[in-house]
């Protein structure tokens, strides 16, 4: 999945074409990149944060669990049951736009967004309008909407720039495919510029993000660690870029690269893998195409060749017929490595994956693992070695050379995580 967060939402009001009356939209989004760039698109109508106040929804989505895409119906729900005109956007309508709740409904596709404006006029003036289609370029899918919209900040700090959509996966377990499709990579120029631009504009962090950052370039010649150098010649004093995710098969052929690039002083000493299961029967029924030695030796490497380096992973409880020994392994590589930061998720089977077709865990053993692992997460501070403590009841501030925050400890542990520390 891509840089999520929680809902944010705004209200917005404009004149129509004759200036007769205003018109309001209520916007509410949970993919932060996208909500970004909507919101700017939308400069000709005015923010609110009060719905009852809107004549039209915009609501974002995101396809990866199951209650998201249920809050995601129910809020279309509220908004029709209070008679507004809806918009829909993100990768639930993206991936099936047939759904008997979506009949009727304005949608923007994933690469439309550049779009948003038409479409909102449109169903401010009860009409429907679905633009769904991918965009191309003599036949080769291209990597979304352009770079060079305009944009509204939620941080004016943070530029997060995705770098390709799609994916060259095909988990088992996985909507989001149905919705963005196969690997589409932005070419190098047009990213650099976007990150020149962004840092001229006073922005301080870049952030790169994709359904999986590994695989850039390889559908257009290139690759990840061609991309970084370019970035990284482009990073003024006291700014600094941060990874997103990779899978483990794009990142292990590039291992020596990463290492150098994560050792760059204006780059964060951090990245997220996700694992998954550490179990190879259970990789397999997903689909992984990796096994978890693979997953190892890049965590290995780049542990001995980056000096405090933070790895963030995630692993999946109750994945359909993951026994118990498979959930130990699980148990046991977490013990091993003490993620700083683990993305714990129960399994949900999404309607149309194939892992949906499989015979499933009972809920109750689900929700059990999932239990013992958070359990697990929080009975550890990964951050003990780097707290300098100046008494036994008094707290200290320390920076890390890795990407993690400013830590405040105490005689209880780890209390508060605030900011970022830079190299």
């Amino acid at each position: 999945a891509t840089e999520c967060s929680g809902h944010f939402p705004a209200v917005v009001t404009a004149r129509d074409s004759e200036g007769l009356q205003l018109r309001s939209s209520y916007v509410k989004g949970k993919l932060r990149k996208t909500s970004d760039g909507q919101l700017a698109l939308l400069q000709c109508y005015t923010l609110s944060n009060d719905p009852t106040e809107a004549d039209l929804w915009l609501l974002n989505s995101c396809t990866v669990k199951n209650p998201a895409e249920d809050h995601f119906r129910n809020s279309i729900k509220k908004a029709q049951d209070q008679q507004k005109k809806v918009v829909l956007a993100g990768c639930v309508p993206q991936a099936q736009p047939r759904m008997d709740y979506l009949k009727g409904l304005s949608i923007i596709g994933v690469q439309q967004i550049d779009r948003v404006v038409e479409v909102v006029d449109e169903a401010v003036k009860g009409h429907s309008v679905r633009l769904l289609g991918q965009k191309k370029d003599g036949g080769r899918r291209l990597g979304g909407a352009r770079l060079d919209l305009p944009k509204i900040r939620r941080n004016p700090l943070i530029e997060i720039i995705s770098i390709n959509t799609g994916c060259l996966n095909a988990c088992t377990y996985c909507k989001t495919k149905h919705a963005r499709g196969d690997l589409a990579s932005y070419p190098i120029e047009e990213l650099v510029e976007r990150a020149r631009q962004s840092f001229q504009e006073g922005v301080c962090e870049i952030w790169l993000t994709s359904e999986d950052t590994g695989a850039y370039g390889r559908d257009i010649g290139t690759d990840l660690p061609t991309l970084l150098w370019r970035l990284v010649d482009e990073i003024p004093e006291g700014a600094m870029l941060r990874l997103g995710m990779t899978n483990p098969p794009y990142i292990l052929e590039h291992l020596e690269e990463m290492a150098k690039i994560l050792n760059h002083p204006r780059v964060y000493a951090f990245l997220h893998i996700p694992v998954q299961s550490a179990s190879d029967s259970v990789l397999m029924d997903m689909k992984r195409e990796y096994c978890i030695d693979d997953f190892k030796r890049v965590v290995d490497f780049l542990k001995e060749r980056v000096p405090g380096v933070t790895i963030a992973t995630d692993i999946i409880c109750g994945f359909p017929g993951e026994t118990g020994e498979d959930f130990q392994e699980t148990i046991d590589l977490v013990k091993c490595y003490r993620f700083p930061s683990l993305f714990i998720n129960q399994f949900y089977p999404r309607p149309g994956t194939p892992a949906a077709k499989m015979e499933q865990v009972p809920a109750h053993v689900k929700k059990q693992r999932t239990k013992e692992l958070s359990h697990l997460f929080h009975s550890y501070n990964p951050y003990d070695h780097q707290v300098r403590k100046t008494s036994v009841t008094a707290c200290s501030w320390i920076t890390s050379l890795a990407y993690i925050p400013l830590l405040l400890s105490s005689r209880f542990g780890l209390v508060a995580i605030f900011g970022f520390a830079l190299k």
